[in-house]
Formats: C-alpha cells, structure tokens, sequence
C-alpha cells in the first residue's frame, strides 16, 4: 500500500498584537496565504532561473537614454505594496 505524503507549511513566526484570539486568528489566515512548502530541488531551479533572469549583460553597452527605456524593475510591485501598507516615504 502506498503512502501518502503531505507537504508541510512553511513556518510563519507568531505574531503577538492584541489578545492571544487574535493572534492565533492571524496565524491562521498566514498560514493558509503561506501555502505547501516548495521541495528543495524546485526551489533550487526556480532560484537559478530568477539569476538568470536578472543577470545584467555586461558585454553589451547601451546608451544612458536607451538603457532607461528599456529596463525593467522587477521590485516595482514590491515597491508599491511597501508604499501601500507602511504609507509614502
């Protein structure tokens, strides 16, 4: 008979705000927006992916205009979701 394995989650710490329901109702609501822990060899290839991905091309020299219009920050939606949740700078 097979077995089956489950996944574990990844671990969210505490959180202590408020009374103790409150908190443990956080925890909750993390870990199910936490998900299934990734295996380690998916991990691994989705890290070597992003490098790849974000490696600048150092042999190819661009103008300063053109450079600017063609880059792309991948921390922009992490930028605005800063500013939303802690306010402007």
């Amino acid at each position: 008979m097979d077995q089956i394995t489950v996944r574990s989650r990844a671990r969210v710490p505490a959180i202590t705000c408020g009374s103790s329901a409150t908190s443990s109702r956080l925890d909750r609501h993390l870990s199910v927006l936490a998900g299934p822990a990734v295996p380690q060899r998916e991990a691994a290839e989705a890290t070597s992916l992003m490098l790849e991905l974000t490696t600048r091309d150092k042999t190819h020299e661009r103008s300063d205009r053109g450079a600017r219009v063609r880059r792309v920050s991948l921390f922009a939606p992490l930028r605005r979701l800063r500013r939303s949740l802690f306010g402007g700078r």
